[in-house]
């Protein structure tokens, strides 16, 4: 099932707009707890610090595809929406989505987590901006669980993209807490 809407945001030398803040959800605090790729310059843990300064995660050079980023949750959540800024060149051409909840009996770990999968979304490939337009995708949701799993296919290619990478500058997840 194909997910998404698309805005387009100028590089930070640019002007650019930011899609709107939902009134119903706040940000959801994240951990990444696994992956199963990154470039040495630009880890993972990038995705956990949003500032103007965030340089964000790359896959490693020449990597196989798909790539796995597996983020987990402070609690039970009901996600409400999923943001994901792509870097301009290094850009993917699907991102599908999963969530994960651990049955009862098992310890609340990624590893144990059963996943559905929610959909995918297909990226620009940038060649209309001439690489200068990182995209936005906003999805919106109504799932409950305890992780959140993107598995990155392969990359658009391009002039740029010397080494076959993906880049995500950020990923931010709306929603609030499942009360039982």
């Amino acid at each position: 099932e194909y997910m998404g809407t698309l805005d387009l945001l100028r590089c930070p030398r640019s002007k650019g707009l930011l899609a709107p803040a939902m009134s119903t959800a706040s940000k959801l605090p994240f951990k990444v707890v696994f992956c199963s790729g990154e470039s040495e310059s630009y880890p993972v843990s990038e995705l956990e610090i949003h500032t103007p300064h965030t340089k964000g995660w790359r896959t490693p050079r020449f990597c196989d595809y798909p790539q796995e980023i597996g983020v987990a949750f402070d609690s039970i959540v009901r996600l409400r929406k999923v943001q994901l800024y792509s870097h301009q060149y290094l850009i993917a051409t699907k991102i599908e989505l999963f969530v994960g909840n651990v049955p009862k009996t098992a310890a609340p770990t990624y590893a144990n987590a059963r996943f559905q999968r929610l959909g995918y979304l297909s990226l620009d490939s940038n060649k209309r901006t001439e690489f200068s337009a990182r995209e936005l995708k906003s999805v919106h949701i109504d799932a409950i669980g305890q992780f959140l799993k993107l598995v990155v296919h392969k990359c658009h290619v391009n002039k740029y993209n010397l080494y076959n990478q993906v880049g995500l500058i950020a990923i931010n997840c709306l929603g609030g807490p499942v009360a039982f």
